[in-house]
C-alpha cells in the first residue's frame, strides 16, 4: 500500500489525463508551488504530454516543473548521472570480444512500445541482456527469469555468464544502464518534497519501479495513482497488474466515457469481462451509437474519405498490412511513419510552387537547398550555394528567377519535379496516383496503421481491428490469455465513431 494515497482509474475515453491536470490546476490554484508538484510514468508519452497541457493551461515553463519526468529520467536527474556514465557503443563492442555475441547498442526505453533493449539491428547478446534486465525489473534470479520465459533457443550457462561479464565490467569501468537508474535511485535517492505526487499509466509498473514508488511516495502529502488495469498490456517487460490493484484502499473511478459510442462499448463489455485478473470498473458510453462493422477482406473497407487508424496484434502484421493498403494506391503512416518521404514530398511541392511562378518563403527554400543534388550535371543548385541564403531576409519569398540570379539555382523551371526531388521511378507512380486521388504528400496521412500497443492511448473516428494473433497469443496453447484479450480490449476502444472488424481467415483467429 501507497501512503496517503487514491487510486484513480481510468476507462477508456474518460478523461483521465484530463483529469489528473485538474488534480494540478487545484494543487496550483490553493498555493502549491510547481516544483513541489511530481509527475512520473514510464513512459515519454504520458509525461510529454501531462507537462504540455500543463505548460499552456498554466502559463508555466518546462524547468518550472522539474518532477514532470519518466522514472528514469528520474533516477537520471536524481543520482547525477552523466551521459558519459551510460552504456555506450564502445562498451558494448567490449562486450562483444568478452562474450563472443553481438550486442546492437546502447540499451534505451521505448516511450511507446515498452522496454527495448537494441538502438540498431538486434544481436544474440540483446536476447540474454533482454532476461537480465527482465529479471532485475521483476526483481526474481536470473535463473528464474529463464525458467520462466521459456526461451529454450537460449542457454542457461551462457546466460549467467554474460550477466557476470556484464555486471564485473560496469563495476570496473563505473558504467550504468536503464535499470541501474532504477535500482540506484532507490539506494541513495533522495526524493523531493511534494504537496502532490501523481503516478500515471501505473498499470504497467514493474515491480522494481513500484520499489521506486514506494521511495519517493512518503515525501509527498499526497499521491494519486491512475491508470486502468484492463489495458495493462506490457506484461513481457515485467509488468505484475496485481501491484497495481492493490495499491491503495481508496478507490475513485471514472464513470463516462467521452469517446466509445454505444455499440463499441457494448462489445468492449463482453471482451473486457474474459480478463481473469482486474477490478470491475462500470462506466457509461457516449449518447451516439456507431457501428460495429465486420469484413472478411480489407478490400470491403473505403479509405477514400475520412480518418482511419487500422490496428494489428503484431508488427510483422502491420508490414503485411501497410504493404497491401499501399499497393492499392492509398497513402498511410506506418507507426508515426508516412508512406512518402517527407523530405522528397517537401522539396517537390517547394520545386512545383517555384515553377508556377510563385515567391517562396526562405525555410522552404532551404530545405529544398539542403535536399537537392549539387554536384554533377544533374546538380539542382551549385555547391555552397545554401550558405547565401543566410543572407537573405527571414521574411524572404523568393522567386525561381531571383533564385537563379542571386543564390545559385541551376535547374530550369522545366525540369522534372520527381528528379529533382530525388524520388525513384515507383514512388513517382504511388505519388502520381495519390495525387490523382486529391491527397496532400506532405499533410498527415488519414490512414495510419499500427500495433495495439503503439495506439494505446490513442483515438480515431473509423478504427480497423484485425483479429489475427500471434503464434505465442494462441488462446488455446497461451499460458497467458489475460494478455490476449486487454490487448484486443485496447484495440478496439479507440473507436470514436465506426468500429470495423477485419477477421483473419487463420484458424488463430481472435473471436470479437
Amino acid at each position: 500500500m501507497i501512503p496517503n494515497s487514491e487510486l484513480l482509474f481510468g476507462p477508456p475515453g474518460t478523461g483521465k489525463t484530463y483529469t489528473l491536470i485538474k488534480e494540478v490546476e487545484k494543487a496550483l490554484t490553493s498555493g502549491v508551488a510547481p516544483d513541489r508538484i511530481g509527475y512520473v510514468s514510464f513512459t515519454k508519452k504520458a509525461i510529454s504530454e501531462a507537462r504540455e497541457r500543463a505548460c499552456s493551461q498554466f502559463n508555466l515553463e518546462e524547468k518550472q516543473l522539474p518532477w514532470f519526468r519518466t522514472l528514469h529520467s528520474w533516477g537520471y536527474n536524481g543520482i547525477g548521472a552523466t551521459h558519459a556514465d551510460m552504456m555506450g557503443s564502445e562498451d558494448w563492442s567490449v562486450m562483444r570480444d568478452a562474450t563472443g555475441l553481438k550486442f546492437s547498442g546502447t540499451s534505451t526505453v521505448s516511450p511507446d512500445d515498452g522496454i527495448l533493449l537494441s538502438s540498431g539491428s538486434f544481436g544474440q547478446g540483446d536476447a540474454y541482456l533482454k532476461l537480465i534486465d527482465r529479471s532485475r525489473y521483476r526483481m526474481v534470479s536470473i535463473l528464474q527469469e529463464y525458467n520462466d520465459s521459456e526461451a529454450r533457443e537460449l542457454h542457461s550457462s551462457v546466460l549467467k555468464r554474460v550477466d557476470q561479464e556484464y555486471a564485473l565490467y560496469k563495476s570496473k569501468m563505473q558504467k550504468i544502464d536503464f535499470v541501474d537508474l532504477i535500482e540506484l535511485y532507490i539506494k541513495s535517492g533522495v526524493p523531493p518534497k511534494l504537496d502532490l505526487l501523481i503516478v500515471d499509466e501505473a498499470q504497467d509498473l514493474t515491480p522494481l519501479q513500484w520499489d521506486m514508488v514506494k521511495h519517493i511516495a512518503p515525501h509527498s502529502q499526497r499521491v494519486i495513482i491512475a491508470g486502468d488495469d484492463d489495458q495493462a498490456i506490457h506484461r513481457w517487460t515485467g509488468v505484475e497488474v496485481a501491484l497495481f490493484l492493490n495499491a491503495s484502499d481508496n478507490v475513485r473511478i471514472l464513470n463516462q466515457s467521452y469517446r466509445m459510442p454505444v455499440s463499441v462499448h457494448d462489445l468492449s463489455q463482453r471482451i473486457v469481462h474474459r480478463i481473469k485478473e482486474r477490478k470491475q470498473k462500470d462506466f457509461l458510453p457516449t449518447d451516439e451509437e456507431g457501428r460495429v462493422v465486420y469484413h472478411m477482406s480489407h478490400n470491403e473497407l473505403d479509405l477514400s474519405r475520412g480518418s482511419w487508424t487500422l490496428m494489428a496484434r503484431t508488427n510483422s502484421m502491420v508490414r503485411d498490412w501497410a504493404a497491401a493498403i499501399k499497393q492499392d494506391n492509398h497513402m498511410l503512416s506506418v507507426k508515426g511513419v508516412s508512406s512518402v518521404d517527407q523530405n522528397c514530398a517537401l522539396a517537390l511541392k517547394t520545386w512545383e510552387r517555384l515553377r508556377d511562378g510563385e515567391g517562396v518563403e526562405i525555410g522552404a527554400v532551404k530545405q529544398l537547398y539542403s535536399h537537392v543534388r549539387k554536384q554533377g550535371d544533374g546538380a539542382v543548385v551549385s555547391r555552397g550555394s545554401s550558405g547565401l541564403l543566410d543572407s537573405a531576409s527571414p521574411d524572404s519569398y523568393l522567386t525561381h528567377e531571383r533564385l537563379v540570379k542571386e543564390y545559385g539555382m541551376k535547374a530550369e523551371k522545366h525540369w522534372d519535379g520527381f528528379e529533382i526531388a530525388r524520388f525513384g521511378e515507383q514512388d513517382r507512380r504511388y505519388i502520381q496516383a495519390l495525387q490523382r486521388r486529391g491527397e496532400d504528400i506532405t499533410a498527415e496521412p488519414r490512414v495510419k496503421v499500427s500495433t495495439f500497443h503503439r495506439m494505446k492511448g490513442g483515438e480515431d473516428d473509423n478504427c480497423v481491428v484485425f483479429t489475427g494473433q500471434s503464434a505465442q497469443g494462441d488462446l488455446r496453447k497461451t499460458k497467458h490469455p489475460d494478455d490476449e484479450h486487454r490487448a484486443f480490449y485496447v484495440g478496439l476502444t479507440r473507436a470514436r465513431k465506426n468500429l470495423h472488424i477485419l477477421v483473419s481467415p487463420s484458424r488463430n483467429s481472435y473471436e470479437l
